[in-house]
């Protein structure tokens, strides 16, 4: 779970703040570890954020890496699209296979 919290949701965060910036503007205050996302995300948005924090049953914590997945794509594909970037989805589809293949080696 360390890798989680600290390294991917640390990228989740910068990608939610970018989001959050093409909506709103680059001058709000997204507070220390999100803490005010709610008052910038969209509600299915915000839902799926609190949707990656998860127990300690492992079949949980893969649901939240998958949700965290999931939402990191959304929010980067817009971020991309704003700023007339190509989002790279054949990097994100070697990572998944790459969560997969981990996935089924441990569960």
């Amino acid at each position: 779970m360390t890798l989680t919290n600290d390294v991917v949701r640390s990228e989740l965060h910068d990608m939610i703040n970018y989001y959050i910036g093409t909506q709103h503007g680059y001058a709000v205050d997204t507070g220390k570890n999100g803490k005010y996302f709610k008052n910038f995300l969209p509600p299915e948005l915000y839902a799926q954020y609190a949707a990656t924090y998860s127990g300690s049953d492992p079949a949980a914590i893969w649901a939240a890496v998958d949700t965290m997945g999931n939402l990191f794509h959304i929010l980067a594909d817009a971020v991309a699209g704003h700023f007339g970037f190509t989002y790279r989805l054949e990097e994100e589809t070697g990572i998944r296979a790459y969560l997969q293949l981990v996935r089924n080696q441990i569960l």
